[in-house]
């Protein structure tokens, strides 16, 4: 579900990008996806990891939580 909405924001953002700048989706994706040298992107992509991360672990104990419920009825 994260992953999903990652990648519906970024084709979103990149179609306006690509509407204001005159240039095509695919290059603005790839603008907006490469890390360049000496940036702060990195940044961006570790908070990603970090929310997926997070959602994942979510996921997990929502199940693990289900399941002890279920058992304990």
């Amino acid at each position: 579900m994260f992953f999903a909405i990652f990648v519906m924001l970024s084709l979103i953002i990149s179609q306006i990008d690509a509407f204001l700048y005159k240039s095509t989706l695919i290059n603005q994706l790839k603008t907006l996806l490469y890390i360049d040298p000496g940036s702060n992107k990195w940044m961006i992509y570790a908070f990603l990891v970090i929310g997926f991360l997070f959602s994942i672990g979510n996921s997990v104990r929502e199940k693990l939580q289900k399941l002890k419920n279920i058992g304990s009825k």
